[in-house]
């Protein structure tokens, strides 16, 4: 029997993937509702001055994508870099970021040098 998950259980399981996956090289990342409230952008990494905001749609396209950016830049901290982060179905996760006033959009891997993975779920039962 195959269970379907809804759009919000989706997208937080790409944050959760998102934030495992980034753990190595941002060692202080937080998922934003672990600081027990809900902020405009998904992670955040104080040390490195850096915000993610992380989407799992089926589709995306360049002007949504370019949206949620804006939107990103447009709410983060002060001084913060800015990171979409964003997965549709059956595709690599990508990065939409500004470098030296261009939009870039690239791998996730190609972007941090780190594979994105899944994180372990706490409801898996881990078997001896």
């Amino acid at each position: 029997m195959t269970t379907v998950r809804s759009a919000k259980v989706k997208g937080a399981m790409a944050e959760y993937d998102t934030w495992e996956s980034l753990k190595g090289i941002y060692p202080n990342i937080l998922l934003t509702k672990q600081l027990g409230f809900q902020m405009q952008y998904d992670l955040v990494d104080h040390g490195s001055k850096t915000v993610f905001e992380v989407k799992r749609l089926k589709s995306m396209s360049w002007n949504q994508a370019l949206q949620f950016y804006r939107k990103l830049a447009s709410v983060s901290l002060k001084y913060y870099a800015p990171y979409l982060i964003f997965k549709s179905n059956n595709q690599p996760a990508l990065v939409m970021y500004e470098f030296e006033g261009r939009m870039i959009v690239a791998e996730f891997q190609t972007v941090f040098n780190v594979p994105f993975i899944k994180h372990i779920s706490t409801r898996s039962k881990i078997e001896n």
